[in-house]
């Protein structure tokens, strides 16, 4: 008997250590600063289930319940006691949203030079009649308001000049202004790992940054939690440019991090952004614990937009 606890003994230190997403289970409270407004969020990490909420009672506010092993996500408003589930986004999809048609191979229709119509027959060459014809068109006498073309000099093409070309000889035709190139694509955003290590509430925290247009977002992130999930107070947009602080949550999460600080400044050194967790508090949850991860009998699911 004693042999049979020491492998299960065995065998659970194997999953735990070091400690992984899998083995807290409590509540964490955290402010999230942006600009002049905080607010107070509250996680509650079941075995299979996170819950991620505002504090605050003077708003129906959005919760957010995450399934820790599908990553499906969702949104429950009490607002009008309904919720929508949000599938696991896949990164880097190059499919187009719900509701675009895929474009078929080959040249799509309407572009390139017109196909004869099916099944017509061709025109006949009608006879021209006698005097009619581009060589006995009557010639148009110049205006006498209208002064004449000069002469070009020897060497210049006659021809216009290419949008964007150089000119054509010496002394030639001056070329059109180049067309305006587009704007470059937004940096792509890394999480460096400073090498400075401490210690906040009690776990081992390292340090990472991000640098982006004058900006630089400091992260103390430990390991000994579980994947971070930011707060959504809505369905996320697909597309379009995101600031870095709607970005940062999706490094974090890539590593298996949970962050305990995160301040985003200026180089100016003015603060923008905070999230600081201010407690954590493990602890064994209940069976009444466990409506906090479902939603209420009473809700109407929605479906989620389609991008």
């Amino acid at each position: 008997m004693k042999s049979v606890i020491l492998i299960a003994a065995t065998v659970v230190s194997a999953f735990c250590l070091p400690p992984s997403a899998f083995c807290f289970e409590g509540r964490i409270n955290a402010e999230l600063t942006q600009g002049n407004q905080t607010s107070t969020l509250l996680y509650t990490a079941g075995t299979n289930f996170l819950r991620v909420e505002m504090t605050a009672t003077n708003w129906p506010n959005p919760v957010d319940i995450l399934d820790r092993n599908s990553g499906e996500l969702t949104l429950l408003f009490p607002n009008n006691r309904s919720f929508v589930r949000l599938k696991l986004a896949v990164e880097n999809s190059s499919t187009m949203p719900p509701g675009f048609p895929q474009m078929p191979g080959g040249v799509p229709p309407g572009v390139g030079p017109p196909s004869p119509p099916v099944g017509l027959p061709a025109m006949p060459n009608l006879p021209t009649p006698h005097g009619i014809g581009p060589k006995n068109l009557p010639v148009m006498p110049a205006s006498p308001s209208m002064p004449a073309m000069p002469n070009l000099p020897p060497g210049v093409d006659p021809q216009p000049v290419p949008f964007g070309a150089p000119p054509n000889g010496a002394g030639g035709t001056p070329a059109l202004p180049m067309p305006m190139m587009p704007p470059p694509m937004m940096q792509k955003l890394e999480l460096q790992d400073t090498g400075q290590r401490t210690n906040l509430l009690g776990f081992a925290c390292e340090q990472y940054e991000i640098k982006q247009r004058g900006e630089t977002m400091e992260i103390w992130a430990t390991d000994q939690l579980f994947p971070f999930q930011p707060y959504l107070q809505n369905q996320p947009h697909r597309f379009g440019p995101r600031m870095i602080e709607q970005q940062w949550p999706e490094l974090v999460k890539a590593k298996k991090l949970f962050p305990l600080l995160t301040t985003l400044k200026f180089d100016n050194g003015a603060e923008r952004f905070r999230f600081e967790v201010q407690s954590v508090t493990p602890q064994k949850l209940t069976d009444d614990d466990a409506k906090l991860f479902q939603a209420p009998t009473n809700y109407f699911e929605i479906q989620p937009l389609p991008f």
